[in-house]
């Protein structure tokens, strides 16, 4: 079993592009396995839930949300994994916004589109 520390070192190679990632970081865990995954949810659920005294009841979403991300579970319409300052208050890593990157992909695309296709056609 790994400790925490060479988890969190671990967790420095992802960047928190995706939501997959993102859940991988609020879990602190690059747990392949299903057993690794719910044995990490287990522990941050009972210690960020809402009825213990240090317990968060956003914190605690968030976590859930990465369990089903990471399960195949449906999300809901706005998960709260993309708000980048709460991810990083729960994780205390640095991720690089979702918001960012979809303006990025949203402005490579209509390059892309004008580019080949001509402006306005599409």
């Amino acid at each position: 079993m790994r400790d925490l520390a060479e988890t969190l070192d671990l967790a420095d190679d992802i960047r928190g592009v995706t939501l997959a990632e993102r859940a991988k970081l609020v879990l602190m865990t690059l747990g392949r396995t299903p057993e690794e995954i719910k044995k990490a949810y287990r522990r941050l659920a009972r210690q960020h839930h809402p009825d213990m005294p240090s317990g968060d009841k956003r914190k605690f979403q968030v976590i859930g949300e990465a369990y089903a991300v990471l399960t195949g579970d449906p999300l809901p319409k706005r998960p709260l994994l993309a708000d980048d300052k709460l991810v990083v208050e729960l994780t205390g890593r640095q991720v690089e916004p979702l918001i960012d990157k979809q303006k990025q992909w949203e402005d490579y695309e209509r390059w892309r589109r004008e580019h080949f296709y001509g402006v306005g056609v599409i």
